[in-house]
Order: structure tokens, then sequence, then C-alpha cells
């Protein structure tokens, strides 16, 4: 004879026959996980180690993209930069081409002098990578991105100078040092007047840029804003063997819009260059996607990798409510002498499979809010969670949920009613 179910077994007979609903199969499901709580913890883990990883990178990259944005943005609105490499049709150079010899003259600089509208233009040129202070008997080296320019080239830096004065362009051995290789090699002493080596040759500071809008951050370090090392590219030129243009960077007037300028620069670069098309021009715009997009594919990457951990999760998930089934076989058999339908106990079992993915996602976001915080407070990096991307995160749990709580569901919606009494 069967005995009659405890008052908190998870057998339901209130509706016999009656598709189960929704709010009876979430408090059977909450049961059953409190029932086995500390299994259910270990069954979660993976989820919230998936929620974690994922929402964490996918946060950091998306305050670093409102970042470089700003960065972009402070730079200037019609600024140009004009490179000796052709963009393809998605507006990205060849950066092959552009490691080579460079297709840029001195002519180029000349005709884009007169093109109207332009206001600043600097040429570019990429002298070396590091630089020398001799203090006493100590060698102190230091990384930076050494460039040579004129005037305008160092005006058109956002950053205010702090230290000196900015160079003219027919002055001799002198420098302006960015508020990175300054704080390297003089730390919070002054730099006027001390001079440096840089590529065999000894230059003297005139000048020192103040810190970038956001110094220390990954879109100041990527752009190179605080990193850079002026030179006079007159003297450079001179001083320096087998130099040549790299870049010419330009600003337009606010009368000329720089995305509206590009054909006629373009025409007018077609013309010294012999109707061969071995350049670029990339506006602000261009820029800003360019490396928006490099970020979406390592953002991407990132993402597929961390997302491993969600489908192992997803595995656990199965095996666990595998178990669980046969665990409750007879609990099964029971419900269907009752009236219970094969659905009913397809949606028991789904249900408790989604409640635990969801569960667990919850747990997720709440540990990836504090991990933010934490990140945020220690490092330069600045993690944005945004609704869209806490929708994400409970939308794939769910689809973790339900494909790999289906297979459990269906085995336990088959069980026959009179094996499953049978079963010890």
């Amino acid at each position: 004879m069967i005995e009659a179910p405890e008052k908190h077994s998870l057998v339901s007979s209130s509706h016999p026959g009656v598709l189960l609903s929704l709010r009876e199969n979430l408090f059977s499901a909450l049961y059953a996980l409190r029932l086995n709580w500390q299994r259910s913890i270990l069954t979660m883990s993976g989820i919230i180690i998936g929620v974690i990883s994922i929402v964490t990178l996918v946060a950091i990259m998306k305050g670093v993209k409102i970042e470089i944005k700003k960065q972009v943005e402070g730079l200037g609105a019609n600024l140009v930069l004009i490179v000796p490499s052709k963009l393809d049709e998605n507006g990205q150079p060849n950066f092959g081409a552009m490691a080579g010899i460079s297709s840029l003259t001195e002519k180029d600089v000349e005709v884009l002098q007169r093109v109207p509208g332009v206001e600043k233009l600097s040429p570019v040129s990429i002298v070396t990578g590091t630089l020398d202070y001799i203090e006493g008997k100590t060698d102190k080296t230091v990384s930076a991105f050494v460039v040579a320019t004129n005037h305008d080239g160092v005006v058109m830096n956002p950053t205010p100078l702090v230290e000196g004065r900015y160079f003219e362009d027919t002055e001799g051995h002198v420098c302006i040092l960015s508020n990175g290789p300054k704080h390297d090699l003089f730390g919070d002493a002054p730099a006027l007047g001390k001079k440096i080596r840089i590529a065999d040759k000894d230059w003297t500071v005139v000048g020192v840029l103040g810190k970038p809008s956001a110094d220390g951050t990954i879109g100041s370090t990527m752009l190179g804003l605080s990193t850079l090392v002026y030179l006079p590219i007159h003297t450079v030129r001179k001083e320096i063997p087998g130099g040549q243009i790299n870049r010419i960077a330009l600003q337009t007037d606010y009368n000329h819009p720089a995305d509206k300028m590009i054909d006629t620069m373009n025409a007018t670069l077609m013309a010294t260059h012999n109707n061969r098309e071995d350049f670029g021009i990339i506006t602000q715009k261009r820029a800003l996607a360019l490396v928006i997009k490099f970020l979406n594919l390592a953002q991407d990457l990132l993402v597929l990798i961390a997302a491993i951990s969600l489908v192992v999760a997803g595995v656990n998930i199965m095996n666990i409510m595998l178990l669980t089934v046969t665990e409750r076989t007879r609990e099964i058999g029971l419900r269907k002498t009752v009236g219970a339908t094969r659905t009913d106990i397809f949606l028991q079992f789904l249900v408790e499979a989604i409640i635990l993915s969801l569960i667990g996602c919850a747990i997720g976001l709440v540990l990836t809010q504090i991990l933010c915080l934490v990140i945020a407070h220690k490092s330069t990096l600045t993690p944005q969670i945004t609704p869209d991307i806490v929708v994400m995160a409970v939308a794939v749990c769910v689809w973790v949920g339900v494909v790999f709580g289906v297979t459990p569901a269906i085995r336990a919606a088959r069980l026959d009613p009179i094996e499953a009494l049978r079963h010890e």
C-alpha cells in the first residue's frame, strides 16, 4: 500500500492531472535546492565563476572603450592624420607598409599647407624608443615614444605645458618631455635645463607637459599621450641620418570640418604622388572606429575563452540533475500515480535547472560588482557594468539552464510510474 507523502514532500497533488503552474514549479524547485543546499552551491560554483569572468571582462573592455573615446575626442574634433599606407575598405591602414619606407615627403607638407582651412600642420618622424639621463656616474635609461616634429605638432597635443616653453621650428638640440618620461627620469625635481641623450645626441629640456586628462590609464597609454618626447624636426633631419616623414598631422579650422575635407586633401596628395594612392587619411571618426574594432575583437576572444567555464558549469548541472532524477525516482512515481503528467514532471525538473543557473548568475553578478569596485579602486581601469551586460549574463544563464536541463527533465518525464514506485 502506498503511503501518503509527508507534509513537506515535493509531491504536489493539489491539481492532479493539470499542468503545474509556474508558481508551484518555482516553489518546488527552491524547496528541492534548499534540501540539498551544499550540493546546490557546488553545482552553482561553475556558473558563478563563469559569470564573474565574462561580465568582468566585458565591463573592463567597455570602460576602456569609453575612456579611449574621451581621449580621442580630447585631441580635437578637426584633427587629421596622414599615414604612408592606403586604407582598406574598412578604413584600416596597412601596418606592414607603415613600418617600411615612408611614401610621405616634404612636398606633401608644402602642398597641404596651402589647402584652405588647414590651420596647423606638422610632419612627424619617429626617432627612437629610449632616452638616457646621466646623473653623476649613474646612467638611467627609460622607454619613451620619441618623435621629431615642429612647433605646431607640440601645440596640437591637448596637454598643456607645466614647465618651460614650446620650442621653435629652427631651434637646435632642445626637447619637450611628456609627464611620463619626465617623472621616470627626474621624479619631482625640475627638468628644465637638464640634458638627456637620444640617438647619441644631447638634448636640453626646455618644456614639460602636464598629465593627460586620464594619465596612467589604458586610453592614454594606447594613444601614447603620456610617453611622448618631442624633438625639433629641422634639427633631427640634419643631425640624425636616414630620417623620414612617418606621419603628417594637421588640424583644420572650425569652418572646414575634417570629415568634409577628405576629398580635397586626397586630391591634393594624389597630385604629388603621381596619382598613386600610397597614403591614407585618418580622421578622428575613423581613428576611433579602428581602435574600437580592435578592442571588440579582443573582447570577443576573451569572452569566448571565458564562456568555456559556463559550458563546463552546464555539464555539471546536467550531471547533478541526472543524479537528482535517480535519487527522486520514487517521488516521481508517486506524482504520476496522483495524476501528474509527463509535462508536469518535465517542467518541474527543467525549472529546477533554470533556477539553479539563475541563482548562480545572481551571486556571480553581485560578486562581479564587488570585484569591479576593487579593480577601479586599486588600478587605473574603470569597469562599466551596464544594463545590457546584466541582461546578457541573465540570458546566457537561462540558456545554459535550458540546454543542460532538458536531458534530465526528459529522463524524469519518461520514467514508468510502476517501475518508479518499485525503486529503492
